[in-house]
C-alpha cells in the first residue's frame, strides 16, 4: 500500500512537474515559477494522452497497449523536462516565494488563502457523496482498468456495445484508468479519494496565474483575488449545474474538468496575447489546451474554437495584428480534426 500511494503521489504531483518544465522553459521570464510549471505539466499530459488514445479508441484495439505507448512518452516528457529545464528550478522558487519582501497584511492574506485550499483538498477527500453519473464515467474507468476494451461495453448492464461515440473523444475516465492501473490502486478510489483533491489544487495554481497578470504591478492583490475566490467557490452551490458544484461534486468528470480548468486556461491564454507575453512555450500550450479542451469532453471540442475565434477577432481590431487571427487558427487544429471526427463517426 505504502509503494502504491508513493507511485501515486509521484503521478499526481511529481510526474506533471517535471513535464511542465519543458514548456516553461521557452516560456516569457514573468510566466516562470510553480504554479505555471505544474499547469503547464497538466496540460502536456492531458495533451499527450489525448494525441496518443483517439486513435486506439477509434480502431477498437486494447488498452493495455495503449497504456504501454502512454508510459513511453510520459517518460520522454519527463527526461526532456529534466534535461531542458532543471536549471530553471531555482529561479521557479525565487520567484514564486517572495514571503520575506512582503508587508504582514499581504502575509496573513497567503496564510489564509493556503489554509482554505488545504481544507477544501481534505474535504474533498473525507466527505465525498455518490454522483448519479457515477453510474456511467467511474464504470468506464473500472471497467477499461479490469480489462482492455474502450466504450465498448456498456457502462450500466455490462454488455457488449457499439464504440460510444459521444464519450469516446473525450478520454478522461481512461485517462483515470491508466492511472489505476499504473498504481494498482481502483479507479473508483482513484475518482472519489484523490482526483479530487488534486484538481482543485490545479484549479487554484491557474487561478493563482491569472491574478498574476491581473494584478502585476499590484502583487499586495494576488491574495485578496484568491481569496474572494475562495469564497465565491465555497458558496456558488446554488443549483446542481453551477460550475463551483461541479468542481466539488464531479471534479473526476469531464465536464467538471471543462468549466473549471479549461475555460480559466483560454482566459489566462487570452491575457498573455493581450499582453504580447506569447513566445513558443505559450503558442505551443495553447495549441495543447485545444486537444484539452476535447479531452475534457466533447462540448469542448466546439466551445474552444468558438471562443478562440471570438477572442481573435477582438484582439485582431484592438491589437490592429491580422496575424493574430491566423495563429489562433493554427492553434484550434486540434479541435477541427476531432470535431470532423466526431460528425464522421455520429
Amino acid at each position: 500500500m505504502i509503494i502504491q500511494m508513493l507511485m501515486l503521489a509521484g503521478l499526481l504531483f511529481l510526474v506533471p512537474f517535471l513535464a511542465g518544465l519543458l514548456p516553461v522553459r521557452f516560456m516569457d521570464d514573468r510566466h516562470k515559477n510553480l504554479g505555471m510549471v505544474y499547469v503547464s505539466g497538466w496540460l502536456v499530459l492531458f495533451a499527450l494522452f489525448q494525441f496518443m488514445i483517439i486513435p486506439f479508441i477509434v480502431a477498437q484495439k486494447d488498452f493495455a497497449d495503449a497504456a504501454k505507448l502512454y508510459n513511453v512518452l510520459m517518460l520522454i516528457a519527463v527526461l526532456a523536462g529534466l534535461l531542458l529545464g532543471a536549471k530553471m528550478i531555482k529561479e521557479c522558487f525565487v520567484n514564486t516565494f517572495r514571503f520575506k519582501f512582503m508587508e504582514r497584511g499581504s502575509r496573513i492574506l497567503w496564510s489564509v488563502v493556503i489554509v482554505l485550499i488545504v481544507l477544501q483538498m481534505v474535504t474533498a477527500v473525507f466527505m465525498q457523496y455518490l454522483d448519479g453519473d457515477d453510474a456511467l464515467y467511474v464504470a468506464i474507468s473500472a471497467q477499461t482498468q479490469s480489462g482492455d476494451g474502450m466504450y465498448l461495453k456498456n457502462p450500466y448492464y455490462g454488455y457488449a456495445q457499439e464504440l460510444d461515440v459521444r464519450h469516446a473523444l473525450s478520454p478522461v475516465p481512461i485517462f483515470i484508468a491508466w492511472i489505476g492501473r499504473l498504481t494498482g490502486i481502483h479507479a473508483t478510489i482513484l475518482s472519489h479519494c484523490f482526483i479530487g483533491p488534486v484538481f482543485l489544487l490545479l484549479m487554484y495554481a491557474l487561478y493563482g496565474q491569472i491574478a498574476k497578470r491581473l494584478f502585476e504591478d499590484r502583487p499586495q492583490n494576488i491574495p485578496l483575488f484568491l481569496l474572494f475566490l475562495n469564497i465565491w467557490y465555497l458558496f456558488g452551490n446554488v443549483s446542481l449545474y453551477t460550475a463551483e458544484t461541479f468542481a466539488y461534486t464531479r471534479t473526476w468528470q469531464g465536464k467538471a474538468m471543462f468549466g473549471n480548468l479549461v475555460v480559466p486556461a483560454m482566459v489566462l491564454w487570452m491575457l498573455f496575447v493581450v499582453r504580447d507575453e506569447m513566445r513558443c512555450g505559450e503558442w505551443c500550450m495553447l495549441f495543447a489546451l485545444s486537444a484539452v479542451a476535447a479531452f475534457t469532453t466533447s462540448t469542448g471540442i466546439f466551445m474552444f474554437p468558438i471562443f478562440v475565434a471570438m477572442a481573435g477577432l477582438i484582439l485582431a481590431v484592438y491589437k490592429k495584428k491580422l496575424v493574430i487571427l491566423f495563429e489562433f487558427a493554427a492553434c484550434c487544429i486540434p479541435s477541427l480534426v476531432y470535431g470532423i471526427l466526431y460528425l464522421f463517426l455520429k
